[in-house]
């Protein structure tokens, strides 16, 4: 026979003096591709001379910024789009990986920057699509687009669709967009795209690909506060999963703990995803679209009070094999089996028990 009954389950207070360091930063690999425009349209004046001509000056003084670092985790690669063919008539394929990933690479990629001559189209969505095969495979990478143009798509393609699916696919995050003069008309146009930058003029270039470097190279803390039934950061000791909101995927797992002072542990959280928390206690709490401020420490709270059940059968008959189903009132899946004589932390309200 299964008897129903109901608990009331209120939050007790209780500290942990474990901790727990983040590993998933140790060994990751940022990968930054460069989609750059060599379509005839660059040759256009702009500020003190052609914009080729600026960007490719501009870009390399970024390059040789990038030089003085320790290389050892990130890599850089060129795709260039635009400058094979001239047009007429107009070649949608003309892309081309010129410089792939690799270490040390950076004045192959100088190099080729200054060789570019504009000639062709602007092929955007199709050098995007092209731009999932520069990503090589990697378990631990970090990989981001940077794309440098002065016009909109012009093969009738999607260049937001090809985005979508690139982060859909995890194959890359949320690009950057740096658009060099761009007609205010067309401005919008890159929203869909990736997060975009208004280059209008050189100063502003140059500081815009600052800022981006910066924020693809740049570790972000955070700390995730898990308030008790009193709103004090006090609950602990449960796994805890962040998902990429556009990919869908895992993005990064740890068990929450606490250190000796009481304070949880510091974490990595990448600034261009958007995250889903998971906290896996019991039921399950989640918080959707957590947003990460680059270069600060961004502190996510969410309220967890829990107390613990302890079943126990009074007449100690057969104790060892009797066990409850725990469920959310009008819900009709448990959440839980609990064998007796055992205790089990669980959110703070009101259960149902089936006792088998």
């Amino acid at each position: 026979m299964r008897i129903l009954s109901q608990i009331l389950l209120l939050s007790i207070l209780s500290f942990s003096l474990s901790a727990q360091k983040d590993k998933k930063e140790e060994g990751v690999l940022t990968r930054i591709l460069f989609v750059f425009d060599g379509s005839q349209s660059m040759y256009a004046r702009w500020e003190s001379g052609q914009k080729i001509d600026v960007a490719q000056k501009l870009m390399t003084n970024m390059l040789d910024s990038l030089a003085q670092l320790n290389n050892d985790h990130f890599q850089l690669a060129l795709r260039v789009y635009g400058h094979q063919k001239p047009v007429p008539p107009q070649d949608c394929n003309d892309t081309r990986l010129e410089v792939p990933f690799a270490k040390n690479n950076i004045g192959r990629i100088k190099r080729t920057l200054k060789e570019i001559r504009p000639k062709g189209t602007t092929p955007i969505a199709r050098s995007l699509e092209r731009a999932a095969y520069d990503f090589g495979e990697c378990e631990n990478c970090r990989n981001i687009i940077i794309l440098i143009t002065d016009g909109v798509e012009a093969c009738d393609e999607d260049p937001c669709a090809a985005s979508r699916l690139l982060q859909e696919r995890g194959i890359a995050l949320k690009p950057f967009v740096i658009g060099i003069g761009l007609d205010d008309n067309f401005k919008q146009t890159f929203e869909c795209v990736g997060t975009f930058y208004d280059a209008a003029d050189e100063a502003t270039f140059e500081k815009v690909l600052g800022i981006v470097i910066s924020q693809a190279l740049d570790n972000t803390t955070a700390q995730v506060n898990l308030l008790d039934g009193n709103g004090f950061p006090t609950e602990t000791d449960v796994a805890i999963s962040f998902y990429n909101m556009v990919s869908k995927k895992v993005d990064r797992q740890l068990i929450h703990t606490l250190n000796p002072k009481g304070l949880p542990d510091t974490i990595y959280l990448d600034p261009l995803v958007n995250y889903r928390m998971v906290v896996h206690s019991i039921p399950e709490r989640e918080k959707d679209n957590i947003s990460i401020s680059a270069g600060a420490h961004n502190i996510i709270g969410l309220e967890l009070p829990r107390g613990s059940l302890r079943l126990v059968n009074p007449q100690r008959v057969n104790n060892d094999e009797l066990a409850a189903l725990i469920y959310v009132p009008d819900e009709n899946r448990p959440i839980h089996l609990q064998q007796f004589n055992s205790s089990q932390q669980y959110l703070e309200g009101k259960y149902d028990l089936e006792i088998l």
